[in-house]
């Protein structure tokens, strides 16, 4: 009988997500050996433009963090799990980590990612942002608030100098802040990565290198750890 693999990568798109095959394929071999799966956050549906916001963004992400939860919920014994995001993909990973204490979550890799939603306010001006229920989903989304619950899994923050959809310093103030926080502040990391696109070509050029060779190391060097720490 063979051996079930004991590892998994869970590779999060970004929303809407036009372009899903582009990079996904380099993301999900770098741990080779390991199974993998492509969560797609999907591309502009009905639901979309009848309420961007709730009926989209807030649907469409809501929906993979629960089937995330069934997932890790459902794991064979013994399997572990690193989760790489781009875009909101990024941000649906960190959630997984902070909804999911016990689950065996080893690292999150965060790539031109975002701790909130604030940022759609600048991509959707038209939108009614200044109504109570969307201030407080946008509150209910905000990652910051959940850092003690991510525990002591490693978490890698990758993003441009200069992203087209969400601005570097907040990846960085972010950082600031989880390391801040956290008990476990060696585990986090940050790198920003002059030209790395928002969206990433088919022909991935040095900067979406960069970022897969940032991304494997601290991989390898998390689903490589056997160490038992604790994750509150």
């Amino acid at each position: 009988m063979t051996e079930a693999k004991c590892e998994e990568i869970l590779v999060i798109g970004d929303f809407p997500d036009h372009h899903p095959e582009q990079g996904l394929r380099d993301l999900a071999a770098i741990r080779p050996g390991a199974d993998w799966e492509y969560i797609s956050l999907g591309t502009q549906g009905p639901d979309f433009y009848r309420d961007l916001f709730f009926g989209g963004y807030l649907a469409t992400m809501q929906r993979a963090r629960q089937y995330i939860a069934q997932k890790l919920a459902d794991s064979p014994p013994g399997r572990r799990f690193a989760i790489i995001g781009r875009g909101l993909g990024g941000l649906v990973g960190l959630w997984a980590a902070a909804d999911n204490r016990t689950a065996p979550i080893q690292c999150v890799v965060s790539i031109s990612s975002t701790p909130n939603l604030d940022y759609l306010k600048d991509k959707h001006p038209h939108y009614g942002w200044p109504a109570d229920e969307v201030k407080k989903a946008l509150l209910d989304w905000d990652v910051s608030y959940k850092v003690p619950r991510i525990g002591s899994r490693a978490v890698l923050l990758i993003h441009s100098d200069n992203d087209s959809e969400i601005r570097a310093n907040w990846a960085e103030e972010f950082f600031l802040l989880a390391t801040g926080v956290s008990k476990w502040p060696e585990r986090w990391d940050y790198h920003r990565i002059p030209g790395l696109p928002h969206v990433w070509p088919g022909s991935l050029g040095e900067p979406c290198r960069e970022a897969l060779s940032y991304t494997k190391q601290w991989v390898d060097q998390y689903l490589d750890d056997t160490a038992v720490v604790p994750s509150r």
